[in-house]
């Protein structure tokens, strides 16, 4: 069955059209429009240093507009790595966010992160991950029937690798672990949400073959449910 238009949120510093292909897949996969907010290196580096509000409401901005023209009244949600962490700040709650009060939750029916730090160290690096964590924790709106799925890779091992080691040590305490070369499997759990964890699955096109990589790889993350046909790979689920 299509699902409502899906809104597609990239990582940090990465360029919108770095998600052109991934897009397409999800857009044959679903049989449902797929947009990529558009967000730029410069808005990233600017809220890691300001906050970000101002890139949250590029997000919403792009809900909007989606929803405009869709017959559908929710919205599903793709973030990858620090994507996945705007838009949980995107489905908000009680609390505002640098002065705003977002409540995406409200038009969004399904989150779905890709190798999104989540469960990190409490590492001075990492504040703005921490303080979404405490103004939103974990699977927030899961009771409200907002569904959460945080999908991660699981590639490289930090054990036989110090180079690995060292990038998953600037999320976690002991980076000895599985990931997909950039996040720990570890951090990219959000609680509460279900778990996918994908063998063989990089971090990002530079590492190898990645969350959005083709047709096949997409296949087995996006949820059966949403699909317009065929079957979802079975997958290591926890």
């Amino acid at each position: 069955m299509a699902s409502g238009p899906i809104i597609v949120v990239g990582g940090f510093t990465a360029l919108a059209s770095s998600y052109r292909e991934l897009a397409s897949v999800l857009r044959v996969a679903s049989g449902s429009e797929v947009h990529v907010v558009p967000l730029t290196p410069l808005d990233w580096v600017s809220g890691y240093f300001r906050g970000f509000g101002q890139l949250v409401f590029e997000i919403a901005n792009t809900v909007d507009r989606a929803l405009l023209e869709s017959p559908a009244d929710r919205a599903v949600l793709v973030g990858h790595s620090a994507g996945g962490v705007a838009c949980r700040i995107y489905l908000g709650g009680d609390p505002p966010y640098g002065g705003r009060r977002f409540s995406g939750h409200r038009y969004v029916s399904r989150l779905i992160t890709l190798g999104s730090p989540h469960a990190v160290a409490d590492h001075k690096h990492l504040a703005p991950v921490h303080r979404v964590n405490e103004l939103f924790p974990g699977a927030l709106h899961r009771k409200s029937g907002l569904e959460y799925l945080s999908v991660a890779g699981s590639a490289s091992d930090g054990s036989s690798s110090p180079r690995t080691r060292r990038r998953y040590e600037r999320f976690v305490e002991d980076g000895r672990g599985p990931g997909d070369g950039a996040v720990p499997v570890e951090a990219a759990k959000l609680p509460g949400a279900e778990h996918l964890v994908l063998e063989g699955v990089y971090h990002n096109r530079h590492l190898g073959r990645w969350y959005g990589a083709d047709k096949a790889t997409v296949e087995r993350w996006w949820p059966e449910e949403l699909r317009a046909n065929g079957r979802l790979v079975e997958e290591n689920r926890a």
